[in-house]
């Protein structure tokens, strides 16, 4: 059996979105939307979006709602249900994921009320728009992956609780972009893409299962591309038996994702890394985050500890950054080891881009 390949421009006609504006941009080589933009709607919060219209001869402003979508991307088929009636009774039809990870109801402001207050009777809110606290993703995390080392759905949704308001209120000097992975894969990219990215690690070491490691052999499985395959050229075979440098070792998953008979360590907890960012405004332009806290200790799901640090951070850049100044832009300026004093943490060698590579 053949589908269809799937097609925006057959979601936006199926839809009441002004297909003019898309034409219109099309045409002029660039977007009829403009950046920025705030509404003022009684008894809705200011980042719950809008955009303004650089057409407003088609329509005067871009109103939409953001929704702030689950962590992990994990989302009931009735949830769905009630996002397409809120978008067929409030809005044009149309529901748009952003790439940012939220949800999006294009709507009037007129309807903008009615349909918050049906959102939230179904467990939704809305926000993240302006200079706020964006939506907190995540992975997928141990809902379905082996590898991940900490619930990075549980963190995010926790993040995102505690700090609800400030996904809601502009306050920032400039929007803050975070998310959690699961473990130093990194599949979603946080580290290179989010102001605040939380990456659930391991202190100790790889484990070997030497049985399932003989086994493994026995089916075919590539020692030598084993070897190979740790950037840190941490794995020996003496004997039959693989042994880790403790002292080379990064703790990287290299090994782990090329052997199932390779586990990572017990001793858990997240990685806090901050600065990471695609965009190429500012004067570092794009930049991976600084890894300003290498181990912070997670156990029986408190993340309090991870939570007052973000806190933390979140205020001293409030009152100490340029207006609109991304996180990482403000860590080149002001140095990682002065943020740290000032949030009382202790400098550790992982602070550095690259510590491993770093001859000094």
């Amino acid at each position: 059996m053949v589908g269809l390949s799937p097609s925006h421009v057959r979601e936006l006609v199926k839809s009441n979105y002004p297909l003019a504006m898309y034409e219109a941009g099309l045409a002029e080589g660039e977007s009829a939307y403009g950046h920025g933009g705030y509404i003022s709607v009684p008894e809705l919060p200011a980042g719950v979006a809008v955009r303004n219209s650089r057409r407003p001869d088609i329509i005067q402003e871009s109103s939409y709602l953001r929704i702030l979508a689950p962590a992990g991307g994990w989302l009931a088929a009735a949830t769905l249900e009630k996002l397409a009636d809120c978008a067929e009774t409030y809005g044009r039809g149309l529901v748009h994921l952003t790439s940012g990870g939220t949800i999006e109801i294009y709507t009037g402001r007129e309807q903008m009320l009615p349909l918050v207050r049906e959102l939230n009777s179904g467990g939704l809110d809305v926000g993240s728009t302006g200079d706020d606290l964006r939506c907190l993703t995540a992975c997928c995390g141990p809902v379905r992956c082996e590898h991940a080392l900490v619930d990075a759905p549980a963190l995010a949704t926790y993040l995102g609780q505690r700090f609800i308001d400030d996904q809601q209120y502009p306050g920032y000097p400039q929007k803050v972009k975070s998310a959690v992975a699961g473990c130093p894969n990194d599949c979603i990219r946080a580290m290179m893409q989010k102001d605040h990215s939380f990456i659930g690690v391991y202190r100790d070491w790889p484990m070997v299962d030497g049985e399932m490691l003989a086994a493994w052999r026995e089916k075919g499985g590539d020692l030598n591309g084993l070897l190979a395959a740790c950037p840190a050229g941490a794995l020996t075979l003496v004997g039959d038996t693989l042994e880790v440098d403790k002292e080379r070792c990064w703790r990287c998953m290299a090994c782990i994702n090329y052997c199932p008979a390779i586990r990572p360590g017990r001793e858990r907890g997240v990685a806090w890394v901050a600065g990471g960012k695609y965009g190429h405004r500012g004067p570092q332009g794009p930049m991976v985050g600084f890894v300003l806290v290498p181990f912070i200790p997670v156990a029986d799901d408190d993340y309090t500890a991870v939570g007052d640090i973000f806190g933390a951070f979140l205020e001293f850049w409030a009152d100490n950054a340029k207006k609109k100044e991304r996180v990482g832009d403000f860590i080149a300026r002001v140095g990682p080891l002065k943020i740290l004093r000032e949030l009382g943490l202790e400098a550790q060698p992982q602070i550095l881009l690259s510590p491993k590579r770093n001859v000094y």
